[in-house]
């Protein structure tokens, strides 16, 4: 199954696709799926669940959380997830309420992530869409020479419907749930792909 891990919308500051054009669009690329990270917020949600079952197209509510060291992804029941919280308190957090906390572009020249708690992860997001060549390669390279194991995904980081697919995650079971998610993220088989350019 092929899902675009990582897709903002209207409802984040900086992007512009709205929810009928992603789906129209996501179906267009040929993916099964989009995960919608936006900003600090599930606001899209109510809309997703009014249009997704026409498109055919598998939607997932994440969000991108913002901290003082960097921005992860988070998937799971984030309808009471805290505002403001340091890292330290989003993994405690994800680890209670059984979600997942990914680091996102850690090795992003404007917005990395505090390296030192990178190994406090099991996934990392090594491919991004708005990154440049090297600061993915960069990504790659530190998972190779510390990763250990850690298990890497990718997404476009679509802030327009032109993005949508570019780099995606392949995973070999499906997923039609944020439960199947999580479970494929913690235990299943999976490895990010760049589309095209």
């Amino acid at each position: 199954m092929i899902i675009d891990m990582h897709v903002h919308t209207r409802f984040s500051p900086c992007s512009v696709i709205r929810i009928k054009n992603l789906l129209a669009r996501a179906r267009e690329t040929g993916i099964d799926g989009v995960c919608i990270t936006d900003h600090d917020t599930i606001a899209s949600k109510h809309e997703f669940e009014k249009l997704s079952d026409t498109y055919g197209i598998c939607f997932i509510i994440g969000m991108e959380y913002t901290t003082t060291k960097g921005d992860f992804l988070v998937f799971g029941t984030l309808e009471n997830i805290p505002r403001h919280m340091g890292i330290n308190s989003l993994i405690q957090w994800a680890q209670k309420e059984n979600a997942v906390v990914i680091p996102a572009h850690p090795f992003r020249k404007s917005r990395p992530v505090h390296l030192p708690i990178l190994r406090s992860f099991n996934i990392i997001e090594c491919l991004n869409g708005r990154n440049h060549d090297f600061e993915n390669e960069a990504c790659l390279q530190w998972i190779k020479e510390h990763g250990n194991g850690v298990k890497n995904i990718g997404g476009s980081d679509a802030h327009s419907l032109d993005e949508i697919g570019r780099i995606v995650t392949v995973f070999e079971n499906n997923i039609y749930s944020v439960e199947a998610l999580i479970s494929e993220l913690k235990y299943g088989k999976y490895a990010p792909m760049q589309r095209y350019d």
